[in-house]
């Protein structure tokens, strides 16, 4: 099993250990197995944010509904406030739904589109048994919360901007008072202008509430604005993890290289000189995933050893244990970027 992400002295609110999520399907009549997430582990606090974040395809949201148990896993072990969600019956889970709530990508699809507004943010009121009485006053808190008007309660979905559809998607989703909500691309389906603001919702939503975040995205430069840590994601395994001004400043695995060297930088002339990593050919099938390190068919810098050792997430260095990379060539001169690129600080810069 890989080490666990971010290992604390005090329990944590989250705590995700060896998740595995295969998926039996038919290919050209015969049966295959689709291996969504493998082995995963990682932890996160109360208040903080985990990004996890990879390219489409890599098991981001297969691990996020994982996690809330919307499809189990096939193997591993959920731990929330210390219990083994995988131990709870129907009841139970249902009771503990409370405290953990999910936002989808697309506002418009994950929410009804013959129900009011104020149905919407009412319905999961009434299912966790809040008092009828109190709901209407509830409703209004909620909508003040994500900043829309009371005007927007007798709207139905298609009469909402994409901006606002998100924030009723996340008023419906603070409903109950969760203490965890995955974020599954949250941002990725609105303009630019519209995602800056429903970023800066979610980190006054956490400063003001408490709230503890899993934060699924393909785009380091949404990640950078919000997250306490950082997991990156390879077709279904973590390659890297760690504190978020760490993992920026000082990416070590090539897959991480690669992402944050397509991050924008707002300084043309850092811009001009640099070149980003274009890794070569596609995204290998999760139905026959490569042998040893699954990376090594697009990393440039593989050696024989990449193709029957599969690297075990450890940390980088003794002295920065909190840092953890799968790579056998983590440290060693051939763990260096193709061509001139820019140094790894300059790479995250965004801000």
């Amino acid at each position: 099993m890989t080490e666990a992400l971010h290992l604390m002295s005090r329990e944590p609110l989250l705590e995700v250990r060896g998740l595995t999520k295969h998926f039996r399907i038919r290919q050209g009549g015969r049966p295959a197995t689709v291996h969504a997430v493998e082995d995963v582990s990682f932890a996160v606090d109360a208040g903080q944010t985990l990004a996890l974040v990879g390219e489409s395809g890599c098991g981001k949201s297969t691990t996020g509904r994982c996690v809330l148990r919307l499809i189990e896993p096939t193997a591993g072990t959920v731990r929330f406030r210390g219990t083994d969600l995988g131990t709870l019956g129907a009841a139970a889970m249902r009771s503990r739904r409370r405290e953990l709530q999910i936002v989808f990508q697309d506002p418009l699809a994950s929410l009804h589109p013959r129900m009011r507004v104020v149905d919407l943010i009412s319905e999961p009121l009434q299912i966790h048994g809040w008092p009828a009485n109190e709901i209407p006053d509830r409703v209004d808190e909620l909508l003040a919360l994500v900043q829309l008007g009371a005007e927007h309660r007798s709207r139905y979905p298609h009469q909402c901007s994409g901006g606002q559809r998100q924030r009723v998607g996340i008023a419906r989703a603070l409903a109950a008072s969760p203490a965890l909500v995955v974020l599954d691309e949250p941002v990725s389906a609105l303009d630019v202008s519209t995602q800056a603001e429903i970023v800066k919702l979610l980190v006054e939503l956490r400063q003001r509430l408490g709230l503890a975040y899993v934060f699924i995205a393909h785009d380091l430069a949404v990640v950078r604005q919000l997250a306490d840590r950082v997991a990156v994601m390879y077709l279904g395994t973590i390659v890297e993890s760690g504190p978020a001004a760490q993992v920026y400043a000082d990416p070590q695995h090539p897959y991480t290289r690669a992402l944050l060297s397509a991050v924008p930088i707002p300084d043309p002339s850092v811009e001009r000189r640099r070149r980003r990593i274009v890794l070569a050919g596609e995204l290998p099938s999760p139905i026959d995933p490569p042998s040893g390190c699954r990376f090594r068919t697009r990393c440039w810098m593989a050696e024989p050893r990449c193709a029957s050792e599969t690297p075990a997430l450890l940390p980088r260095d003794p002295g920065i244990p909190d840092h953890a990379v799968a790579c056998h060539l983590v440290g060693t001169t051939a763990n260096r970027s193709p061509g001139p690129v820019p140094a790894p600080h300059d790479a995250g810069a965004t801000e």
